[in-house]
């Protein structure tokens, strides 16, 4: 079963205006890129005008994605690359602990479906292709785990590393993260396929922490031919991105800060840090990414030796739309928010913008929870979206009779103590107060005995709000979305290999809306 919940109806905290206005088309959200959701066409014909260094770029690809354990089906998309009629759709992440949240799995579930279906319909070769951000140094964002403790909190497995700082790409699989690994699965609840999914994502000897999780997803997909890559193995062919880049320092800052300006005016949040977003960075003896502090001094080495530079958030998709033949990037919400403010850059630099296109978003409710949740009265939906208070469900469950009751004692309570206050007052202004607080209190003393009298009637039903709790933490774990805490191992070791083929049927692709998948099967 499948529940659409339309992004206007989740809480304020997970929404983002922007978003919202892009998928709808509504308000002045479109203005801000050069192509509507769905504008295929247009972004071919843009797209077909660019020179990519197609021969350099399969070179490269083939020996890293063979480094990977890629299928001959990669492969084949790798040399399909080399045809100025191929194309691709790319998703990409920072590089979690364990495939980092769900919403990763989601990403490139969708960058393969629309791959699929741009092929189909466009009559040109598109291939899926995902973007491990390896040059990433953001430590805090990859190296945590979640899991359900078993009183149905929410757990954390998460390591260290000396050389925070460095980029990604630098971490080797240490006994720490080793450690990590064999607690995360040692906690997990074992499931029906919690042996298969361990050995799946075990890491293997000579392994880095990258080359580690690229296997995992290259493997995950092999059968629709993903394939993997990665900014270092790009950077050589960024001279002209990283040149201009630092040429044309001041003009990058003078645009964003124009949009932010456009994008605050239109009513929405400019999300990219203008004054720190203009320089491209390079690497220090230690190996740590530093930002170019004297740009012109920069451009004649970038053209030599570009393998030497690396981009930010600004300039990473104009780098990798330079390189890439990208007719389609897929986004999450945050992502689509901050690429509002790069469409003067993409002018600036000559190059045609893709398409930016939201990933399919989940939230994934197993049967058996299903049930429990209806045994309460309520549904998955509206634990996402009304996020109702516990004692609220199980005042539901009260009979009618006793209900009225307590209401009636406290409506007696207000009756019986309101003569008192006058007389007290009169006597001593001050005992108003006491007055106050003798009311409260015998009020305090009806709300703990109905409190009381329902756990006692939920517990002769079996129910409790430790259990409501329990499956609120179901949907929303850690007060947040279901996709952005719990990673894929969490859900492969209840429903295994079969959770892909419920999530590549799952919606529509132009569905644009949050979606609740009920997953039938045996569970823990």
């Amino acid at each position: 079963m499948i529940v659409d919940v339309d992004w206007d109806d989740l809480p304020a905290r997970f929404q983002s205006r922007l978003h919202i206005d892009y998928l709808k088309n509504r308000g002045e959200a479109n203005t801000f890129f050069t192509h509507a959701p769905t504008d295929f066409g247009g972004a071919l014909a843009g797209r077909r005008s660019h020179n990519f260094p197609r021969k350099g770029l399969v070179e490269q690809l083939l020996p890293y994605n063979r480094k990977l354990g890629a299928s001959e089906r990669t492969l084949e998309n790798i040399r399909a690359l080399q045809d100025p009629s191929t194309f691709c759709v790319i998703a990409g992440q920072q590089v979690g602990f364990l495939g980092g949240p769900m919403y990763t799995t989601y990403k490139i579930i969708t960058t393969i479906r629309l791959a699929a279906y741009l092929d189909e319909i466009l009559s040109v070769d598109v291939v899926p292709m995902f973007w491990m951000a390896t040059e990433d140094h953001d430590f805090g964002e990859i190296n945590q785990a979640y899991y359900f403790q078993p009183d149905g909190e929410v757990g954390q497995v998460s390591f260290s590393w000396d050389e925070q700082g460095c980029p990604i790409a630098d971490l080797d699989i240490t006994e720490e993260i080793k450690d990590a690994f064999q607690t995360y699965f040692g906690r997990l609840t074992p499931g029906t396929h919690h042996a298969i999914t361990k050995k799946r994502f075990s890491p293997q000897k000579e392994e880095d922490y990258c080359t580690w999780h690229g296997r995992l997803w290259s493997q995950l997909f092999a059968d629709q031919g993903l394939v993997m890559v990665e900014p270092r193995i790009l950077r050589p062919f960024g001279a002209h991105i990283f040149q201009t880049a630092l040429k044309e320092t001041e003009e990058i800052t003078c645009r964003l800060r124009g949009v932010a300006e456009d994008l605050t005016a239109a009513g929405y949040e400019a999300t990219l840090p203008v004054e720190d977003a203009t320089r491209p960075f390079t690497f220090d003896a230690r190996g740590h990414r530093v930002r170019v502090q004297d740009p012109a001094t920069h451009v004649e080495e970038a053209g030599t030796h570009p393998e030497d530079y690396s981009t930010d958030a600004a300039l990473r998709p104009l780098f990798a739309d330079a390189i890439l033949p990208i007719l389609v990037s897929v986004l999450g919400p945050g992502e689509i928010t901050y690429h509002a403010m790069l469409k003067p850059l993409y002018k600036l630099f000559d190059l045609p913008q893709p398409i930016l296109f939201p990933r399919k978003s989940y939230t994934l409710v197993h049967e058996s929870e299903g049930d429990d949740m209806e045994r309460y009265g309520v549904t998955p939906e509206q634990l996402l979206t009304q996020e109702p208070d516990p004692s609220d469900v199980l005042r539901k469950f009260t009979f009618e009779a006793g209900t009225d009751l307590f209401d009636t004692a406290r409506e007696h309570v207000g009756k019986a103590f309101a003569p008192l206050k006058p007389y007290v007052k009169e006597i001593d202004p001050s005992m108003a107060k006491s007055w106050e607080w003798a009311v409260n209190n015998a009020l305090r003393g009806i709300d703990k005995l109905e409190e009381s009298s329902t756990s006692a009637l939920m517990s002769q039903k079996g129910l409790s709000k430790g259990e409501i709790h329990i499956l609120q933490n179901v949907v929303l774990p850690r007060d947040r979305l279901q996709e952005r805490v719990l990673p894929l191992p969490h859900f492969m070791n209840i429903h295994g290999l079969g959770l892909f083929d419920r999530l590549f049927a799952g919606g529509a692709l132009d569905d644009f809306c949050h979606h609740i998948l009920v997953m039938e099967g045996k569970n823990v």
